[in-house]
């Protein structure tokens, strides 16, 4: 069977699951071929969290472990909802959305070690990033109801309002509480952060430590188009990642062998909404508080994929690199050492792409696109 058709099927499936369109185009972010031996055992389970679908495998040389791959896969779902219930942006119960609540009214807060962790991540993508990733985006980015039934274009005085609450600057941390608890402090009244952009890099870098520690080599976890390998000698070298055409879900733009390492791409087909024949997607300009690399803009961003040592990096990177733009996206990819990125892209209505310059070298193009 044609990939491109075992692509369309998975969204399909995803689609059914998840039961929004959402979790059809991200999920078809990334479609994994494996050429392996006919002796290889793969245990695989799906399931529904962090509002996309989640993916998990375990490839095996045989079945007799295949009890205790399932087991390791059930903790490893737990771990992935339990991070959901804590640093989750959409759950009212999460300690993400508690934090935002009392930060209005308080000043140091304490915060669990899991959202310490994603908290300082988020801050060091931002610094390097020049502030082109920022979890502060939230109060601008509640304006635009992306994933709700009233998403709309905001006015561009309530955009102009929300701007000065928005800066990662004004995110500190305060050092350990009485209780040793991490603490921050938001610096500006009405600031909220959203961690939409990180958090299921962690929660994915977290269930294959699951799977890892459980003495299993060869694993996958997906969740929205969020993914990292572990690879032994088992499967090295033969897992091909394909990178979805941004314009064309049944079509796939490039694809490249991965032995490790995490994956992610952040495109303008994930969210959004159109509005008097425009569309409007969820990846916002800190600066300006608008869409990246709007269709006015040229060039008109399209996707960014960054491959990275952890899930959690490659989510960052891929939307700060998204709104950075092709030259300066590619670039901070290069500067950084540690990333390797493709960026597509519209110029004076041309498909383009750029990447960097080792990851020019792994990716084989489709022609046809």
């Amino acid at each position: 069977m044609p990939a491109a058709e075992l692509q369309r099927r998975f969204a399909e499936k995803a689609a059914a699951r998840a039961g929004c369109r959402a979790a059809a185009t991200v999920a078809a972010a990334f479609f994994l071929s494996c050429r392996l031996a006919p002796d290889i055992h793969t245990v695989a389970r799906t399931r529904v969290l962090m509002d996309t679908v989640v993916s998990i495998k375990v490839h095996l040389p045989d079945s007799s472990r295949q009890e205790a791959a399932i087991a390791a896969i059930t903790a490893a779902f737990a771990e992935i909802g339990r991070l959901d219930s804590a640093l989750s942006s959409y759950r009212e119960d999460s300690e993400v959305a508690a934090l935002n609540r009392a930060a209005a009214q308080a000043g140091a807060l304490a915060v669990s070690a899991e959202l310490d962790t994603v908290l300082a991540a988020a801050l060091a993508v931002s610094r390097r990033s020049h502030g082109a990733f920022d979890i502060t985006i939230a109060p601008v980015l509640e304006l635009w109801g992306f994933g709700t039934d009233s998403a709309r274009v905001p006015t561009a005085e309530a955009i102009r309002a929300r701007l000065p609450r928005v800066g990662y600057q004004h995110l500190r941390f305060t050092g350990a509480g009485a209780d040793g608890q991490a603490q921050v402090e938001f610096v500006r009244s009405g600031m909220m952060v959203d961690l939409g952009g990180i958090a299921k890099g962690y929660a994915v870098d977290r269930g294959v430590q699951m799977l890892l520690a459980r003495g299993f080599a060869d694993v996958m976890v997906e969740a929205g188009g969020d993914l990292r390998v572990h690879a032994s000698a088992l499967t090295a070298g033969r897992i091909n990642i394909w990178v979805r055409h941004p314009r064309a879900a049944d079509r796939f733009f490039a694809r490249f062998k991965a032995g490790g390492g995490a994956v992610a791409t952040s495109g303008d087909y994930e969210r959004y909404f159109e509005q008097a024949g425009r569309r409007y997607h969820h990846l916002l300009d800190p600066r300006t508080g608008y869409p990246a690399g709007a269709a006015e803009a040229s060039p008109q961003m399209l996707s960014a994929t960054v491959v990275a040592p952890t899930a959690m990096l490659a989510d960052a990177y891929a939307t700060a690199i998204f709104v950075l733009g092709p030259a300066a996206g590619i670039a901070l990819a290069e500067e950084l050492g540690r990333l390797e990125a493709l960026v597509i892209y519209l110029e004076a209505g041309e498909l383009r792409w750029r990447a960097t310059e080792n990851f020019k070298k792994k990716l084989e193009r489709r022609e046809e696109d």
